[in-house]
């Protein structure tokens, strides 16, 4: 035996010493489970601040039968202005009560993917639809460490009736310069773009369709 032929005082020191080792080992796991509390703990607290201040909605969800369906846990302000919803109504109810559109939008199928595999998505600006509202919203969906899924999203459905009025406006002009029959040029003066309409081409004697031209 490895102990045999040693006194008992050397026995005695032996497991003194031993007895030392594993207290420094023990108070040094206790230091780092600490700084990693504490980690923890500050990352929480950055993440609770962003998510009551950024303009951003945000929501937290608790996936049910391994994803067949998600739970709101948490909705920060930002979210129930866009969404026109009280935190304390929704909470711990299903999305696909609160918004039976989810689905046909797309944002269902991301969320399930992103809680199966772990990986961040991008939900494009699409129109969600229901009985209750009519918007368009971008998304950006992950996944936390606890296996809660969160969505940070955006209201753009200004931007795109700005975007729809421009592209209007734009069919509009190029309508009645193509019927007007009076020769008309126009240069965009960032883009140096020029535009001839059909009879300005007619008054020069060239018999070409309206070409956009960049000037130097």
């Amino acid at each position: 035996m490895k102990n045999k032929g040693k006194t008992k005082a050397e026995l005695i020191k032996e497991l003194e010493i031993l007895q030392e080792k594993r207290k420094k080992g023990i108070l040094k796991e206790i230091a780092k489970l600490k700084q990693t509390e504490q980690a923890i703990q500050e990352s929480e607290n950055r993440f609770r601040d962003l998510f009551k201040h950024i303009s951003s909605g945000v929501a937290v969800y608790e996936a049910k039968d391994n994803g067949r369906d998600f739970i709101f846990k948490d909705f920060n302000k930002a979210a129930e202005k866009i969404d026109k919803v009280k935190k304390k109504d929704i909470i711990g109810k299903s999305i696909l009560k609160i918004f039976p559109g989810v689905k046909d939008f797309g944002l269902f199928q991301v969320f399930q993917e992103v809680y199966q595999t772990g990986k961040p998505q991008h939900h494009p600006i699409s129109q969600y639809q229901d009985q209750r509202i009519t918007s368009w919203r971008e998304n950006y969906v992950y996944k936390l460490p606890s296996g809660e899924i969160v969505t940070v999203f955006d209201d753009m459905t200004q931007r795109k009736k700005a975007e729809e009025a421009l592209q209007e406006s734009e069919e509009k002009y190029s309508y009645a310069l193509k019927a007007t029959s009076d020769g008309i040029w126009d240069r965009n003066l960032k883009s140096g773009q020029l535009y001839l309409s059909d009879r300005y081409y007619k008054m020069l004697d060239y018999d070409l369709p309206p070409i956009i031209r960049t000037l130097g």
